[in-house]
């Protein structure tokens, strides 16, 4: 005869295999293993390179990115001429028209007033120019000759209407003004030489520079 316990164990054998417990499957389920990524070889990697640049697509891409480059730079100095070549004539023909008067400023106040129009436009126009990065330091102190130049321009405005004209003040502004102008040349070349651009000082002092224009490397 079988004992109390013995009784019991046919009991709970009887209702596991009744019920079955799920997990007892997950424990003893083998596990899949995931297959690993497959690992791209050293010699791979090396024949793509070599197709890439067999193609001639990364110096396609250099050549692009000099162009874009150098037209960038073309934009800005040729922007930057208009704006400041028109303001410096008119200050230039003011001043010869003051000395002319020899301080009688009675008969130039329209011109004062253009050329003090035309300076303070134009020096917004160049505010709102974005530099190349080789240029910054020749914005900088063209905006600083314009600052010189605006504040002579306007002594000649409260001069005009105070009739009290000073000549040596004016010559104060034209000397730092003329000092100012003397440094924008050397920061043109300096920029030139960091933007890697062709370019020659002419016998007249003036600078005459290239841009390339396409792949070919040719240069305008």
């Amino acid at each position: 005869m079988a004992t109390p316990a013995q009784k019991n164990f046919r009991k709970q054998m009887i209702l596991l295999n009744q019920q079955r417990d799920p997990s007892y499957d997950d424990i003893y389920r083998p596990v899949r293993k995931r297959k690993a990524p497959q690992k791209w070889s050293w010699g791979a990697i090396g024949f793509i390179l070599l197709a890439l640049f067999a193609s001639g697509l990364p110096m396609k891409i250099y050549n692009e990115l000099t162009i874009h480059h150098d037209q960038q730079i073309r934009s800005y100095l040729q922007e930057r001429e208009q704006y400041f070549s028109s303001s410096d004539q008119s200050f230039k023909q003011l001043i010869t028209k003051v000395n002319e008067a020899n301080g009688n400023l009675t008969g130039l106040t329209l011109d004062i007033n253009e050329t003090d129009l035309m300076l303070q436009q134009n020096y917004l126009n160049l505010m709102d120019l974005e530099p190349p990065r080789d240029f910054n330091e020749l914005h900088k102190k063209t905006m600083e000759l314009y600052v010189i130049k605006q504040a002579a321009v306007d002594y000649l405005v409260s001069s005009s209407l105070s009739k009290t004209y000073h000549p040596e003040i004016l010559s104060t502004y034209i000397q730092e003004s003329n000092m100012k102008l003397s440094q924008l040349q050397p920061l043109m070349i300096e920029g030139l030489q960091k933007a890697d651009l062709r370019y020659k000082v002419n016998t007249d002092g003036t600078l005459t520079y290239w841009v390339r224009e396409d792949y070919a490397g040719s240069w305008e």
